[in-house]
């Protein structure tokens, strides 16, 4: 039961309890049987009668309240649906390709991983990224100042600081020339302290790039600034399935807040302009910068880039138990697994159709839906809405219910019709309870890939992050309707506008998120 259910316990009790001693002065004999005084109710079974006459009406006031609710949450599940689906844990892990191998790796975007199970019920997750997987190791990076310990880079004379990167192959044997490396894609990892200044140095102050054999190389391969790119912004490089409709840059939001670490890559381009001929199983890479960092250049760690690394994300598709249309209710609820409900969420219902008795299906469409955005191969035979709700009692989340509408409003359905979901869900909050540090969480491919000797988690999977439903939607709902208005007009209220909603993003609502 919600904590919110209380007041409204309290004021019907207390209403009631007032109008019995008003009853009890206006019909003293009445009242004597019923053990009524002004002050006090002293028989035990008239007092839980209205206890309990004070849990329903308590009930049907809070009900009354929740009507204005149910309007917004409409319109924002149809607006913004992804305002009101859970944010699914993530985390950063890294792929350690063969030592031995001489041709290029990918694991693709969407790989399955899974985890050793918590509660009986492995942690399942999906990666964001493609990932190439080259049998490259990076031997340290170091940020140094002024005298630039680096070959000279006609371009980047306004330099004030380098980063000096040495990458060099896995097996000795190999050289870069038969490697063919051309883009390595590196993730800032380390405190934020650490990785948060190098990202800006890397995206905002590179004015140029060598590869050399060393400091003193007289030959290097010169690369303009633009050759380091940063990631994570396209729509392809998503940690969520984002809707159509909703704009893509409150996707950018809600992944930020959840996982920063997501855009703390970079990629490393053009890299085949030297390694093509480059016979050695060494290579350096020089960043020029024209800012100095001295605080960075004591604190920036060997290993503060990694290789091979992608964000996952803790969704996975899911077939839901068979929901039977009784044509007796006007919702009905959608569960993942009926046996077990603490170890699934439905973050969003992908797919609906109808079974019948003689073996024939028919899909079923939402009912919200823009008509350009799917073309149905064959006509729906109904429609649905989705319908989230808090899970009530200890479970910690929301519910799926699926309201049906019938255009045609046919009543010769038959009785035996059952509609069959596929959802993508969440594992609720088990992925909190996975271990973090030596090792842990073990993570194995849900495929094998060949290529790939292990998998490592390199930072501790976030918490799942939930919209309160039903607190203050309404005005969640203006804000969102209101920025693309004010961010015309401009001025100070749309900088209030863009700020209101940030904190409606900022789901964690911590002192470092609000800095």
């Amino acid at each position: 039961m919600s904590d919110a259910f209380l007041p409204y316990y309290n004021r019907e009790l207390a209403a009631l309890r007032g109008l019995a001693g008003e009853f009890a002065e206006a019909n003293p004999k009445v009242a004597g049987r019923l053990r009524l005084t002004a002050d006090a109710v002293d028989d035990p079974h008239v007092a839980r009668l209205l206890e309990g006459v004070s849990f329903l009406a308590a009930r049907a006031q809070q009900r009354l309240d929740d009507e204005f609710p149910e309007l917004t949450d409409a319109l924002l599940g149809s607006l913004y649906p992804h305002y009101l689906a859970p944010v699914p844990s993530a985390a950063i892990v890294q792929f350690a390709c063969q030592p031995d191998l001489r041709v290029t790796a990918v694991v693709p975007a969407g790989t399955a991983l899974k985890t050793d199970p918590v509660q009986g019920v492995p942690c399942r997750f999906r990666t964001a990224y493609d990932t190439t997987l080259w049998p490259v190791e990076i031997e340290s990076a170091r940020l140094g100042g002024m005298p630039l310990a680096a070959p000279v880079h006609p371009d980047a004379q306004g330099a004030r600081s380098v980063l000096r990167i040495v990458l060099r192959t896995s097996d000795p044997e190999a050289s870069f020339a038969e490697l063919g490396v051309d883009r390595l894609r590196c993730f800032l990892r380390g405190a934020f302290d650490q990785s948060l200044p190098l990202y800006e140095l890397l995206c905002g102050h590179v004015v140029g790039v060598a590869l050399a054999d060393g400091p003193n190389d007289v030959a290097p391969t010169l690369l303009p600034p633009d050759t380091i790119k940063p990631v994570g912004f396209a729509p392809e490089e998503a940690l969520y399935p984002w809707p159509a409709r909703s704009f893509s840059g409150f996707r950018l939001l809600t992944e930020y807040f959840s996982l920063p670490e997501k855009f703390l890559f970079v990629d490393l381009c053009g890299l085949d302009a030297r390694t093509l001929i480059h016979e050695r199983n060494r290579l350096e890479i020089f960043v020029y910068l024209d800012r100095a960092a001295p605080d960075l250049e004591r604190r920036l760690q060997p290993d503060c880039l990694a290789l091979g690394c992608t964000p996952m994300v803790n969704l996975f598709a899911q077939p839901c138990e068979p929901v039977p249309l009784t044509h007796q209710r006007t919702e009905y609820p959608v569960a993942a697994d009926n046996r077990r409900p603490k170890a699934f969420e439905i973050w969003s219902v992908e797919r609906v159709r109808e079974l019948r008795g003689d073996g024939s299906s028919r899909p079923w469409r939402p009912f919200y839906r823009h008509p350009a955005v799917e073309q149905a191969e064959e006509e729906p035979s109904g429609f649905y809405a989705v319908i989230r709700r808090q899970t009530p009692g200890t479970v910690t989340g929301t519910d799926v219910f699926l309201a049906p509408f019938d255009p045609a409003l046919s009543v010769d359905r038959p009785a035996d019709t059952v509609l069959s979901v596929d959802a993508l869900c969440t594992n609720r909050d088990l992925p909190a309870e996975l271990p973090f540090g030596g090792g842990q969480p073990r993570l194995h491919l849900a495929e094998g890939v060949s290529a790939v000797r292990g998998v490592a988690c390199l930072t501790a999977p976030t918490p799942s992050l939930r919209a309160p439903l039903r607190e203050h939607h309404s005005w969640r709902l203006v804000s969102h309707l209101s920025l693309g208005h004010l961010s015309i007009i401009g001025g100070p209220a749309a900088a209030d506008s863009l700020r209101e909603v940030l904190r409606l993003y900022d789901l964690r609502d911590t002192v470092e998120t609000r800095a």
